[in-house]
Formats: structure tokens, sequence, C-alpha cells
């Protein structure tokens, strides 16, 4: 592109002509427009608290055993005085003993513990969609001409750019 150092000329200016150099920045005013987005976000809250504990019951509980004693049973059967011992010479001594033992269940009662159930304690997580809506609101620009002024309504968003 080459300069051209030439005075410029100025023309009258002409209703119809679309004006191409800005104006001054002191002319120019700024309106700001606004609009509100719909921002989706969540917190986690706590809604409750579960406490497992464990207490202890008690209850008698009976149980019925057979169990044996044994005693001693003497018996005793009176001889008519007929019958001659011939099978012991000696029959009298001291040292003619019968030893018998004596027995007798005694019950074991004890207590044991077993494990009668296992509790397990855990935390599933379910997920849901929720629908949320919301009226949302956007400033427009409305201009309003009196007369037939040239307006040049440029836009410097990106979509409105020229490639």
């Amino acid at each position: 592109m080459m300069k051209n150092n030439a005075p410029k000329i100025k023309k009258p200016l002409d209703p119809n002509e679309v004006r191409t150099q800005p104006v001054s920045l002191a002319d120019a005013e700024t309106v700001k427009l606004y609009e509100e987005r719909m921002i989706a976000d969540k917190e986690r809250i706590k809604t409750g608290e579960v406490v497992i504990d464990k207490h202890t019951e008690s209850e008698t509980a009976r149980v019925s055993m057979p169990i044996e004693k044994e005693h001693i049973v003497i018996e005793r059967v009176p001889m008519n005085g007929d019958t001659v011992a011939t099978d012991n010479v000696d029959a009298f001594h001291d040292d003619d003993t019968v030893p018998m033992e004596v027995y007798e269940d005694t019950p074991d009662i004890r207590k044991e513990v077993f494990v009668h159930e296992e509790v397990t304690i855990g935390k599933e997580v379910n997920q849901e969609t929720i629908n949320a809506e919301e009226n949302l609101r956007r400033e427009e620009l409305d201009v309003d001409t009196q007369g037939n002024p040239a307006i040049d309504n440029r836009s410097n968003r990106a979509e409105n750019r020229p490639i």
C-alpha cells in the first residue's frame, strides 16, 4: 500500500453517504447491554445422619439334662444256720475289705460366645437428573430514529466479524 502525502480535499457532507471515519471520542456514548445466563452448580449438604450402635439384651435360659448318680446298695441275705462254711478254713481275719468306687455325673454348664449375625453398614449413591427452568432476561438495543439519519450498525462480536 502506498502512502499518499497529498493534502486531503474536504467534500461537502452528503446525507446519503455512509461515514467511514469515526467521530471524536468526546462525541461517543457507551451503553452497556446486560443479559442473564443460567449457571448450574450443585452444593453438597447434609440431609441427615444415621448412628449405628448395639446393645445387650438378657434372657434366662433353662436346660434339662439327665445325670446319673451311683449309690451303694448293701443287701443282706440271712442264712439259716445249717450251712457249714467249707470253702475257707480260716474264715475270721481282719483284712477282708471290698473297695467300691462311687461316681455321679456333675453338670458342666457354661456360656460361650458365638457370632449369630453379621451386619454390614455402607452407603449407596443414586444419581438422578433434575430439570430446572428459569426465565432469563437479556437487554437488546432499541434504536429510535427521527428523521432519516445514516446508521452503520456494526458489531464487535466474533460471529459478526468478516472472515
